[in-house]
């Protein structure tokens, strides 16, 4: 298996050189084969799991002049949001002088490791910006993406089924783990991806997907086939053991509906209903069987379990570690295969209190700058109506999958140091910013498309 992988990973490195967009695309693919090929390799060694960035930074080298490019052009339109990114990258250095501290300089790999999966979604920013040079390749992606994770998720039932294989289940625990709840206990269910919370977030990204390819459709015998889509991957993500997959897909839904509720027609309307329908239906089914019951149950929560979530430890955290912090590495998910015998001091699983053990109180107050100045921004370019060569749609659709993410980061920070999830977070941002400008990138086409008007030589004159 693992020889069959390299041979692809050879041929993606090829393909990225000589065309950096079908090398994304093939980074798709390597993000997804990855992991069951770590869980049959004997070790299941840790590097597979970066085996997807290797490909991005071929795609990066692939694409310089056109990042270049892009750079000068995001830099120039939405200059406001480096100067907040350079005020957050200056506390992530410090925060990565004081892990020096923490660990000691034999374990400088710790902090170098976390400031490399704080900084490498940057260059992917820039990479959705200049991927999306006409809507249509946005759609393109996301149909590709959704083809590749449809295929992908088969392994989720088949492992809720009971059926036994090396590439399925969660990496290094062939024997599975279960949740303890009050009254309940449920598997977790990873299928071929390496945990449950990475595939719960495939699953609620496909789901999302679909319904916004269905609103896309308009018309009902169009979106039909995606509101299938939508429905296989809600369904994942409700067997996934993960209520934080379940309420990622309810957040995307919200903020469609709140962005987008005046701008729906009559079929969209009809297809919101219909897939409510349907997800109610997969709901029930779910609920009343006899494998899939506790699922349901597990499902729900409560208002106080919800305002922990987002809290995440993160008083605790203040008051254990200090305002500056411990430093960059202490809550980053996969440094204890770094540190060998010492076991790491982070123990906090929301973002908050990631961020506050991490980049400190200053880091935390900077990322909250960010995210302001990221959301005023983005309240803008989403209020924007239909222009040529990028509808609103696409625009509040590509926001909602944003907003998303932000809340999933801060109920759960361990998924976000995968690099799959971190860079397509990244790129798919980089795609909401282009589609404020996709109109001037449509009228530059169509300019050269059009035929040069006649010239006439006039006589010179003394």
């Amino acid at each position: 298996m693992i020889f069959v992988f390299a041979g692809f990973m050879m041929m993606a490195v090829t393909v990225a050189l000589t065309d950096w967009r079908r090398g994304w695309l093939l980074a798709l693919l390597v993000a997804v084969l990855q992991d069951p090929t770590r869980k049959m390799t004997a070790g299941t060694p840790v590097a597979l799991t970066m085996s997807v960035v290797v490909i991005y930074f071929v795609v990066l080298f692939s694409a310089q002049r056109q990042m270049q490019e892009g750079f000068a052009e995001f830099s120039r339109r939405i200059n406001r949001v480096w100067t907040a990114v350079a005020m957050m990258l200056f506390f992530i250095g410090l925060a990565a002088l004081n892990g020096l501290f923490t660990y000691g300089l034999q374990h400088w790999k710790v902090p170098a490791l976390s400031l490399f999966i704080y900084c490498s979604p940057l260059p992917a920013v820039i990479l959705g910006f200049i991927y999306a040079q006409r809507e249509e390749q946005i759609v393109h992606f996301l149909r590709f993406y959704a083809v590749v994770t449809t295929i992908a998720l088969i392994g989720t039932p088949l492992e809720y089924l009971g059926f036994q294989n090396g590439a399925i289940g969660l990496v290094g625990m062939p024997e599975s783990y279960v949740r303890h709840l009050p009254g309940i206990q449920i598997k977790v269910l990873s299928g071929f991806y390496r945990a449950p919370d990475i595939m719960g977030w495939h699953a609620a990204t496909l789901a999302s997907i679909g319904v916004i390819m269905a609103l896309r459709g308009r018309l009902f015998a169009k979106a039909w086939p995606w509101l299938l889509v939508a429905g296989w991957g809600f369904f994942n993500t409700l067997i996934s053991g993960r209520r934080k997959a379940i309420y990622m897909f309810a957040v995307f839904g919200m903020v469609l509906v709140w962005r987008y509720f005046k701008r729906l027609q009559f079929a969209q309307v009809m297809s919101f209903v219909l897939g409510a329908l349907m997800l109610f239906a997969i709901t029930r089914y779910t609920a009343q069987s006899e494998r899939g019951g506790v699922y349901a149950r597990g499902a729900t929560t409560t208002r106080s379990e919800v305002l922990q979530r987002l809290e995440g430890g993160f008083i605790g955290t203040i008051q254990t570690f200090g305002v500056m912090g411990a430093g960059l590495g202490t809550a980053t998910q996969g440094v204890r295969h770094l540190l060998g015998s010492d076991q790491n001091i982070g123990w906090q699983e929301g973002g908050l209190a990631k961020l506050a053990i991490e980049v400190g109180v200053p880091g935390v107050l900077a990322a909250a700058v960010l995210l302001f100045v990221l959301f005023r921004t983005l309240l803008r370019i989403t209020s924007a109506p239909d222009l040529p060569g990028s509808t609103q749609l696409m625009r509040v659709s590509l926001f909602a999958m944003f907003v998303t993410n932000v809340v999933q980061f801060m109920v759960s920070a361990q998924a976000y140091s995968d690099a799959v999830l971190t860079l397509l977070t990244a790129f798919f941002l980089g795609c909401l910013f282009a589609t404020g400008v996709l109109d001037e990138r449509y009228a530059r086409e169509a300019a050269k498309t059009e035929p040069a008007p006649a010239t006439t030589l006039t006589p010179a004159t003394a």
